[in-house]
């Protein structure tokens, strides 16, 4: 696993090092400049002063000093020298200047000398045929060249631990509130799954912070969902399993056949009525939007809906009431909601309808667009609910006072819970002809990819 603090140690280093690189170049570079422009301009004004001395100079023998080799009052004495040339006759030299010219042409050139690159500097005297040559051997121009850069790289190289230890204090002080952030989260539990404060979270992190809060959301509404789907669990089986071992301890007691059958048809339907009630329980514990079930998309909520008529038609005719189904023949009705979801809460809708529909009525399911939205009704003849019921309906466990279909109370509960994950709307309202009840879901339309 990488560092931050080291990734950014490296990279800033890096960074000062190349820079001060490129100041090494330019300041080289300009040093060069300065300096051959300074030894230049001495060159030129050496030659001004020789060329006064040798004006008064008329004779014809040539004076020539020797070779410099071992400096007596200066180390540079060597490298420095000058010839004065009358019609083709060197007159007078000096310093380390060779026998031969210097140069060929007056101004500035750059000779190669005994193997030692030298800078000249020729000027022509007011006599016919007499020039005046001054060289420079161009290791000084190097050695000043490196002597100043140097010197002015120094402070910058001196620095560099300095720089170290700086860089190593920014880098730490703007992780720390990194730092903070994991002591932050390493002090939650699943007992304690606060959303983390960004007031005091910088802007870089806070994409961060706001995707672990609402990781820590979810958290909770799933440890939540734990919570009470065990809390329901342990609270409503107990009543129905105390039913069913007390038949149970009936028909293993009883020596009467007639009492014993009916101990254990009863016994049948308490389990059956437990299987329901644990069947709806898991259900409403698996209400969780998935990848699966959220994934982008678009069903068809008539076919759907004629599927779940189709499996609850053995249900209504052992009631004798007339299941019929409305949908259009153009039209598919696509919601944006995965079959999986959108078959349990028409399966709900549905058999609540036939469930509390008295024998001989009837039952009609229908689906149509309205505008911007698809309008699932499910309306049955059954008694309604009062308007002062309503409300509380959609309560987990509720039931109306002189209930007598059996029941765990969680049906409307398990649809109400889907339209809230899936951005529908369910209302509940009267019937059109005065008696029984309407549900109807309103889903918003899909436009997305088809399935």
């Amino acid at each position: 696993m990488s560092s931050i603090r080291k990734r950014l140690l490296v990279l800033l280093l890096g960074l000062w090092t190349t820079v001060w690189i490129a100041i090494a170049l330019i300041t080289l570079d300009r040093s060069g400049h300065e300096v051959s422009e300074l030894l230049d301009a001495q060159l030129a004004q050496t030659a001004q002063v020789l060329l006064q001395i040798t004006e008064a100079d008329t004779r014809q023998d040539p004076v020539i000093s020797p070779q410099a080799s071992s400096p007596m009052l200066h180390p540079y004495e060597s490298k420095i020298g000058f010839q004065l040339w009358r019609k083709g006759k060197l007159i007078s030299s000096f310093g380390a200047a060779p026998g031969a010219t210097l140069a060929q042409m007056p101004g500035y050139s750059d000779q190669d000398i005994g193997g030692t690159q030298w800078r000249i500097f020729g000027l022509t005297v007011g006599q016919p045929n007499e020039i005046l040559f001054v060289g420079q051997s161009y290791s000084i121009r190097q050695e000043l060249i490196e002597f100043l850069t140097l010197h002015a790289l120094q402070p910058i190289l001196w620095s560099l631990p300095l720089t170290v230890l700086l860089l190593w204090l920014a880098v730490s002080d703007g992780l720390r509130p990194l730092q903070r952030l994991a002591r932050d989260i390493g002090g939650r539990s699943a007992e304690r799954l606060l959303p983390v404060d960004e007031s005091m979270v910088p802007t870089e992190v806070r994409p961060l912070t706001n995707a672990l809060n609402r990781l820590m959301e979810q958290l909770e509404q799933a440890l939540s969902a734990e919570r009470r789907f065990a809390a329901d669990a342990s609270h409503e089986l107990r009543t129905p399993l105390a039913v069913i071992r007390t038949h149970a301890q009936i028909a293993q007691r009883s020596k009467d056949p007639r009492e014993r059958s009916e101990a254990l048809e009863q016994l049948i339907q308490g389990v059956d009525r437990a299987t329901h009630l644990v069947s709806q329980l898991l259900t409403l514990a698996r209400l969780v939007p998935s990848a699966s079930e959220t994934e982008p998309g678009t069903w068809s909520l008539c076919d759907t809906l004629a599927q779940v008529v189709e499996d609850k038609r053995r249900l209504a005719r052992a009631k004798s009431i007339e299941l019929r189904q409305i949908i259009p023949d153009a039209d598919p009705c696509k919601v944006s909601m995965h079959p999986s979801v959108l078959g349990v809460l028409v399966r709900n809708l549905v058999a609540n309808a036939i469930k509390y529909t008295p024998e001989g009525g009837w039952v009609r399911v229908s689906a149509e667009t309205r505008g911007a939205q698809v309008l699932l009704r499910v309306a049955d003849s059954g008694p309604g609910i009062p308007a002062v019921e309503k409300e509380r309906i959609f309560e987990r466990f509720y039931r109306p006072a002189g209930q007598s279909e059996p029941g765990a109370g969680l049906g409307l509960s398990i649809v109400q819970r889907i339209c809230e994950l899936h951005g529908a709307r369910i209302r509940l309202r009267d019937g059109d002809e005065g008696f029984g009840l309407n549900a109807e879901v309103t889903f918003p339309v899909a436009i997305s990819r088809e399935h």
